[in-house]
C-alpha cells in the first residue's frame, strides 16, 4: 500500500516538469543572445583595427610632416615675395635706364643720316670728285637705315617689356596684400592642425594596445560564459533523472510490507532532495557566472565604443570629428596658396619673358655694334678719299670725323646699353627662378598631399563610425537586456526548492 501521507508523484512531477520547461526555453534564447553578441563584439573590433589602419602613425604622421613643411613655406612667403618685387622692380628700373640709352643711340644715328647726306651734297659739288663718294655715301645711309630698324625694335621691344613688369609689379604688390592677411594666422592654423595630429596619434597608439587588450579579454570571457551555457543542459538532464526517480516513488508492491516500503520511499525521496538540491545549487552558481559574464561583455563593448571616440577624437554631437575639422582648415589653406602660388607662377613667366626679351635686346644690340664698326671704317675710308682732293676734299674730311664720332658715341652707349642688359638677364633670371623645395614640391603641392591623406581618413573614420555606432547600440542593447532573459532563475530555483521541500 502507498503510504496515507504520501501526497503522490504528479503534482511534484507536473512542478519539476514546468521548470524543465522554462531552463530549457530560456537557455536555448541565452545561447542566442551570446552568439549575437560575440558576432557583434568580433564586428566591433575588426571595425576598430580598421579605423585605428586608417589613422596609424605611418598615415597620420605623413600628413603632420606635409602640414609643418607647409606652414613653414607659408611663413617664409613674405620674404621671398618681398625679393620678388624687389626684382621686378629692379627690372624696371633697368628698362627705363635702357629706354634712355636706345633714345641717344637713336639721336647718334639721326645725326649719322644727316652726315650721311651731307657727305652725298659736298661730294657733288666738288669738281674732282667721283662718282664713288656717292656711292659710298648711299651705303653709309643703307647701314645706318639697318641700325635705325634695329634701335626702333629695341625700343618696340622695351615698351612690352615694360607693360609686362607693370602687370607682375601689380599682381606682385596684391600678393604681398594676401601675404600681409594670411600670415602668419593660416601658418599658425597649420602647426596647430599638425600638433592636434601628433596628440591624435599618440591617442590612437593607446587605443590600439587597450582594443588587442580588450579583445583578448573579450575572448576570455566569451569561453567562461559559453562553459557556463552548458549548466542549462546539465541541470535539464538532472532533472529528467529526478523525474524518473519521482515517478517510481508510486509503486504498490504487495510483495513488500507497507512499512518497508514506506521506508523505502523515505530514503528515495531524501535521495531525490539531495540530488535536487545539489542541482538546485550548481545551477544558481552558474546562472550567476552567466549573467556576470554578459554583465562584462556589455561593459567590455561600451569600452569598444569609448575607444572609438579616443581614436577618432569624435564627441557623438559631431560628424567625423577632429578630421573633418583639419580637412576644413587645410581645405581654406589651400585656396588661399593657391591664389599665392598663381601670382607667384606670374611673376616667374614675366622673369623668363623678360630674359627672352633680354636676350633678344642682346642680339639686336649686337647688329647695331656691327653697324656701327662698318659705318666707322668708311668714313675712315671718306677721311683717307677726301685726304687726296686736298683743299677741295676738306670739307668732305670734316664731315667724315662729325660721322665717326657719332659712330664712336653710338658705340659707347651700345657698351653701356650691354652692361644694362646683363643685368637685366641675371634679375630676370633669378626672378624667373623657381623656388620650390628639394622634392620640387611648392606649398600648394604639399597642402593637397595632406589634404588628400585627412580626406581619406576622414572618410574611412565616418564610414566605420557609423558601423560601430550601429553594430555597438545593438550589441549592448541585448547585453544589457540580457539581465531580462535570465530573470527565469528564481522562478525556476523556487520551484525547486519547493519540490525538494516536498519530497
Amino acid at each position: 500500500m502507498i503510504d496515507e501521507h504520501w501526497p503522490g508523484a504528479a503534482d511534484l512531477l507536473q512542478r519539476v516538469e514546468s521548470a524543465r520547461s522554462v531552463i530549457e526555453a530560456r537557455f536555448l534564447d541565452a545561447g542566442d543572445v551570446l552568439s549575437q553578441a560575440v558576432d557583434g563584439i568580433a564586428v566591433l573590433v575588426s571595425t576598430l583595427d580598421r579605423l585605428t589602419h586608417a589613422l596609424s602613425p605611418a598615415n597620420t604622421a605623413a600628413a603632420t610632416q606635409q602640414l609643418n613643411g607647409t606652414a613653414a613655406k607659408l611663413s617664409a612667403l613674405p620674404a621671398k615675395q618681398g625679393a620678388r618685387r624687389g626684382a621686378i622692380g629692379k627690372l624696371l628700373d633697368q628698362q627705363a635706364i635702357l629706354s634712355t640709352l636706345v633714345e641717344d643711340m637713336r639721336r647718334s644715328l639721326t645725326y649719322m643720316r644727316a652726315f650721311a647726306v651731307v657727305i652725298k651734297i659736298t661730294a657733288g659739288g666738288i669738281t674732282n670728285a667721283d662718282a664713288e663718294f656717292d656711292l659710298f655715301a648711299q651705303e653709309i645711309r643703307s647701314r645706318i637705315e639697318t641700325g635705325s630698324e634695329e634701335v626702333n625694335m629695341l625700343d618696340r621691344n622695351l615698351v612690352a617689356l615694360k607693360d609686362e613688369l607693370h602687370v607682375a609689379m601689380r599682381r606682385a604688390e596684391a600678393l604681398a596684400r594676401s601675404c600681409g592677411n594670411m600670415i602668419p594666422v593660416v601658418p599658425d592654423q597649420l602647426l596647430a592642425s599638425a600638433a592636434i595630429m601628433a596628440e591624435q596619434r599618440a591617442q590612437v597608439a593607446v587605443a590600439v594596445a587597450d582594443a588587442g587588450a580588450l579583445a583578448r579579454e573579450v575572448r576570455k570571457k566569451v569561453m567562461r560564459v559559453l562553459t557556463a551555457l552548458q549548466i542549462g543542459d546539465i541541470t535539464r538532464q538532472r532533472i529528467e533523472h529526478i523525474q524518473v526517480g519521482i515517478a517510481s516513488l508510486d509503486f504498490d508492491d504487495p510483495v513488500i510490507p507497507a512499512d518497508a516500503a514506506a521506508r523505502m520511499r523515505a530514503l528515495m525521496c531524501e535521495l531525490l532532495a539531495a540530488q535536487l538540491d545539489s542541482t538546485l545549487a550548481d545551477f544558481n552558481h552558474e546562472v550567476t557566472e552567466i549573467s556576470a559574464g554578459l554583465v562584462g561583455l556589455a561593459q567590455d563593448a561600451a569600452a569598444l565604443l569609448h575607444l572609438r571616440d579616443i581614436a577618432t577624437g569624435k564627441n557623438t554631437e559631431e560628424s567625423g570629428g577632429f578630421l573633418r575639422d583639419l580637412e576644413q582648415r587645410v581645405g581654406t589653406a589651400a585656396l588661399l596658396v593657391t591664389e599665392i602660388e598663381e601670382a607667384d607662377a606670374l611673376a616667374q613667366d614675366t622673369g623668363g619673358k623678360a630674359a627672352m626679351a633680354a636676350k633678344a635686346l642682346s642680339d639686336r644690340l649686337v647688329a647695331v655694334q656691327t653697324m656701327k664698326t662698318d659705318v666707322n671704317f668708311m668714313a675712315l675710308n671718306t677721311t683717307l678719299k677726301s685726304a687726296k682732293l686736298g683743299e677741295a676734299g676738306r670739307p668732305l674730311s670734316i664731315i667724315a670725323t662729325e660721322l665717326r664720332n657719332q659712330a664712336m658715341f653710338l658705340a659707347a652707349t651700345a657698351t653701356t646699353c650691354a652692361a644694362a642688359l646683363k643685368t637685366l638677364i641675371e634679375t630676370a633670371g633669378d626672378l624667373a627662378d623657381d623656388k620650390t623645395d628639394e622634392n620640387g614640391q611648392g606649398a600648394g603641392a604639399a597642402l593637397s598631399a595632406a589634404l588628400a591623406h585627412i580626406n581619406v581618413a576622414g572618410d574611412v573614420t565616418e564610414r566605420d563610425q557609423a558601423m560601430l555606432t550601429s553594430q555597438g547600440e545593438t550589441v549592448l542593447s541585448l547585453l544589457t537586456g540580457s539581465s531580462d532573459r535570465l530573470a527565469f532563475q528564481n522562478e525556476v530555483a523556487d520551484t525547486l526548492d519547493v519540490v525538494g521541500q516536498d519530497l
